[in-house]
């Protein structure tokens, strides 16, 4: 019974883990000058809609994390995919184009 339920507790793992690596991250700074920056603060309104706060976006999102932050002359920016139903990957590339376009 114990084996049992050990290699039902190991399949399940397994199956989640393997799932979890199929899920889209991304991360990514860049340096450039205040006004480039602000630049892409446009961009990013456009794709994501107004800021959590100044400089700093934020998902509301239950399919998907996001956190852009613009701040001096620094872009970060992380995304991950929650669910499968998410289409933050083509959001963030077509984002980024954009973005390194511009910086």
């Amino acid at each position: 019974m114990k084996t049992k339920l050990l290699i039902l507790f190991l399949t399940i793992f397994s199956v989640f883990g393997i799932a979890q690596e199929n899920m889209y991250k991304y991360s990514n700074e860049i340096q450039s000058t205040p006004e480039k920056i602000e630049k892409v603060e446009s961009l990013i309104q456009q794709t994501f809609g107004e800021p959590s706060s100044p400089g700093i976006w934020t998902s509301k999102s239950a399919d998907y994390g996001l956190i852009i932050r613009t701040k001096g002359n620094t872009f970060t920016i992380r995304a991950w995919q929650i669910s499968s139903n998410s289409d933050i990957k083509s959001k963030i590339e077509s984002l980024m184009a954009q973005v390194e376009s511009q910086l």
